[in-house]
């Protein structure tokens, strides 16, 4: 009951701020129709990553609500091809609507356009194409966060915690390689902390979470003055919080991250994680599919990005957000 009333809140509120018009876009609008559409969800994330599971859960809600299919692919491991190649697949199975992670705008244009003159509408996610508009792919809508201003909001938080000193060395774990919206949030971060003269640098992390439990550890023996840590999701701040357990360094440096999950809930009660940044991940799952409903059946689409964060998490609102990603919501 409580997701249909959610689905309701949402469409009520486009309505109400009357932000839904005619798209101007290539694809033909359909009229009025009981079909049951099929949409895809393409992303560059398996569904064994937290932060995955429940963009997918929100897809799946909004398909029951809506009465559509909603078919998910994402790779068990990070990597370009493995998305392109399913975005491939998706357009060859003549959805009525896609819904893809624009993670590398290069790889994605051509099949992405190609798929968008055939009629098939297209909605990015969690990354957008960065590019000036006459280069961009021409998808419908955009659903996510601004990674770059994510990464200006990490860095400035972290300095928060330091107070009137500052950090002596800062690195940031990347633990997917050539994701665009990664190194988004890295120039971000990098920004804040030169503008205060503090040194940092990107460490090549792995989707592997026994990896990064081994690269950082080495980066910290080779570095012992490093005090402030950032990790980008799940998969880097779950083996960072068990370094600091096992090397005590609880206290000695202070880790900040992005997105949620129950181990980086309990890090920052305990006081392993100062802070994390969440994006509501489900939001990105669930609109996409209510938005291309709506195009189809009656061509309406809102302008503009719809942002779904960035926004901090720290002991001071924990428990607001703790039994939403119990439930799979966060």
């Amino acid at each position: 009951m409580k997701i249909n009333i959610y689905g309701c809140f949402i469409v009520s509120l486009f309505f109400i701020n009357s932000i839904f018009l005619f798209s101007s876009g290539k694809q033909d609008i359909k009229p009025l129709t009981d079909q049951r559409y099929k949409f895809y969800v393409v992303t560059h994330g398996g569904i064994s990553d937290p932060f995955w599971s429940v963009v997918k859960k929100g897809a799946n809600d909004a398909g029951e609500i809506y009465k559509c299919d909603v078919i998910y692919l994402g790779p068990e491991t990070f990597s370009i091809q493995k998305l392109v190649d399913m975005v491939e697949t998706a357009i060859a199975g003549k959805p009525d609507g896609l819904v893809v992670t624009i993670t590398d705008e290069e790889a994605l244009d051509k099949p992405l356009k190609t798929a968008i003159e055939a009629g098939i509408p297209v909605i990015a996610i969690n990354v957008p194409d960065s590019r000036d508009l006459s280069k961009r792919i021409p998808y419908l809508a955009y659903v996510g966060v601004d990674d770059y201003m994510l990464g200006i909001e990490a860095a400035q938080r972290m300095l928060k915690e330091f107070g009137l000193t500052k950090p002596q060395r800062g690195v940031i774990l990347v633990h997917e390689i050539g994701h665009a919206g990664l190194e988004a949030r890295s120039k971000g971060i990098i920004k804040v902390f030169m503008e205060y003269g503090i040194p940092v640098e990107k460490l090549a992390g792995s989707p592997n979470a026994s990896e990064n439990y081994q690269i950082m550890d080495a980066y910290l023996i080779k570095n012992p003055e490093t005090d402030a840590i950032f990790t980008f999701g799940p998969l880097g701040a779950d083996p960072l919080i068990k370094l600091i357990e096992d090397k005590n360094l609880s206290g000695k440096v202070k880790l900040g991250g992005v997105d949620l999950s129950i181990s980086m809930i309990k890090a920052i009660r305990e006081g392993n994680m100062v802070f994390t940044i969440d994006q509501q991940q489900y939001l990105q799952g669930y609109l996409p599919i209510e938005l291309l409903s709506l195009y189809n059946k009656y061509g309406l689409i809102p302008t503009g990005n719809i942002t779904t964060g960035p926004s901090i998490v720290d002991k001071s609102n924990i428990d607001m957000v703790e039994d939403m990603v119990k439930g799979r919501y966060r």
